[in-house]
């Protein structure tokens, strides 16, 4: 239950009970905050820069409670250095407390951030995506470009050019930024440092609109992660494709010259599933069909110059084996039950073909597990997924969702019921948002109001709806509250 937590050195001290009580974590810097089953923050270690949020600079050997984070939800807080503004709080001040970023992000929905030393990428649930900080060379992606000393303090909309598209995921270098649309494609813009805009240095120096990566044309990316100066694109048919600095031979081409062109990485791995990479240390790693870790780049004073087969189980594990730069490259969410399999229920199609690999042309990779499904049933009900169809996508990586929130999710589509642990109730919720499904939402608001909300969570029920404008849910937990002298 608690193995993936196991694999990083500043936990192996916990409890085996305080580690049953974590549903996530993350780490950087031998720091680690992480999120109890009651919706509490705690953080302890390092506390370089300010980490922690605990309002000072202080290494924490008590575990500290992040009072600003507990009961939040769906709420975007920024905290630590800020010399450029990269926190959108419309300063350049040094925040140590966690502080939530109003404006134009204060009522949106967000399914995703991306961050540099220098600026911050936001992807809502709208499908926008919305820039702050360091904006020297473009890399804001606002259509222009700012002096040394000034910022973009505040969050400020980018206007993509890309007509009938929508962007799914969103990465920065260290002075550039890439998205990825629905349509496979991979957008770039910002300083065209080591060619990473697909660029020889000396033909473009910077952009500050985004614009198409030449190389992966006829190509449809899945999934982009992003190191400090390269990038990687993972396409549909499981081969990862880099391109910019190659010094420390993390393109895993072979070689140690940089490229302007995305190249496929050299080596026999099978199909592969997902791909990472670190920022700071020049390491990327993949792992396969076959649940076989690879890895290539400077790793731990090695360098590997084409993916060399591990004993990692996950790639999780391979960043919590990267000495002193150990980090989390996603939120880290310990195993807490298998979800039931849909077998015998019900004797009507659909409902026994959910999750059916046999039957099944479409394939969803959450936190490395396969989700099947069918393109028929959800474009029937979604017209969101007819994207798919549209670039013949036969697997799709999801970010930023739990596998047993969108394993529940796609259930819906063939059951119409909700089967989910209560306490993920609200990220369902916003799985219907980001999807547009009403009906799904509103089931979900059906079970909250009967079977979640109690005296012990009423007050957190309340922020929830109040972040998710439920305005029918606010009225029934205020009624609550008041019935129950809260």
């Amino acid at each position: 239950m608690m193995e993936i937590l196991d694999e990083w050195e500043i936990f192996k001290t916990l409890s085996d009970e305080l580690k049953r009580n974590i549903r996530l974590a993350f780490v950087i810097d031998n720091s680690a905050i992480y999120v109890t089953k009651d919706d509490n923050v705690f953080g302890f270690g390092k506390n370089e820069e300010g980490f922690l949020g605990t309002g000072d600079m202080k290494s924490r050997t008590v575990h500290t409670k992040i009072e600003q984070l507990c009961g939040q939800n769906i709420q975007v807080f920024a905290w630590g250095r800020n010399y450029h503004g990269q926190l959108g709080l419309g300063t350049k001040q040094r925040t140590l407390i966690p502080t939530k970023i109003e404006g134009i992000l204060g009522t949106k929905r967000v399914v995703q951030v991306a961050c540099s030393s220098w600026h911050t990428l936001v992807l809502t649930s709208d499908r926008e995506v919305v820039s702050f900080g360091f904006n020297h060379y473009g890399q804001l992606g606002l259509g222009h470009s700012d002096g040394q000393t000034r910022a973009q303090t505040l969050p400020k909309k980018l206007d993509f050019p890309a007509a009938g598209k929508v962007v799914t995921a969103i990465a920065c270098l260290d002075l550039s930024s890439v998205a990825l649309l629905d349509s496979g494609e991979v957008f770039a813009w910002g300083k065209n440092e080591y060619s990473i805009l697909g660029y020889r240095d000396d033909d473009l120096e910077e952009r500050n609109i985004p614009r198409k990566v030449p190389g992966l044309e006829g190509i449809a990316i899945r999934r982009i992660v992003c190191g400090k100066y390269h990038a990687l694109a993972l396409s549909n048919d499981g081969k990862v494709y880099s391109w910019g600095w190659n010094r420390d031979v993390q393109h895993g081409t072979g070689t140690f010259k940089d490229t302007h062109r995305p190249t496929l990485i050299s080596g026999n791995c099978d199909r592969i599933l997902d791909v990472a990479a670190h920022f700071e240390s020049s390491v990327s790693a993949a792992v396969t069909e076959g649940n076989e870790v690879y890895l290539w780049g400077w790793f731990n004073d090695q360098k590997f110059r084409s993916p060399t087969k591990t004993s990692f189980k996950s790639l999780d594990e391979v960043f919590a084996n990267i000495g002193y730069k150990a980090l989390t490259f996603r939120p880290l969410r310990p195993k807490r039950y298998e979800p039931i399999q849909e077998k015998n229920i019900a004797t009507e199609w659909p409902k026994n073909y959910f999750d059916d690999a046999d039957t099944a042309d479409v394939v969803f990779v959450v936190e490395g597990k396969k989700i099947h499904a069918h393109k028929t049933i959800l474009m029937k009900r979604c017209d969101f997924f007819r994207a798919i169809e549209e670039s013949n996508q036969r697997e799709k990586i999801i970010e930023y969702y739990s596998f047993e929130a969108f394993y529940a999710f796609l259930k819906y589509f063939y059951t119409n019921e909700v089967d989910l642990n209560p306490d993920l109730l609200f990220e369902l919720i916003t799985l219907a948002d980001f999807y547009e499904m009403p009906d799904l939402r509103k089931e979900c608001l059906e079970i909250a109001q009967r079977d979640v909300l109690s005296v012990v969570n009423a007050r957190a029920n309340n922020d929830d709806a109040l972040q998710l404008d439920v305005e029918e849910f606010k009225k029934f937990v205020l009624k609550f509250c008041k019935e129950n002298n809260i």
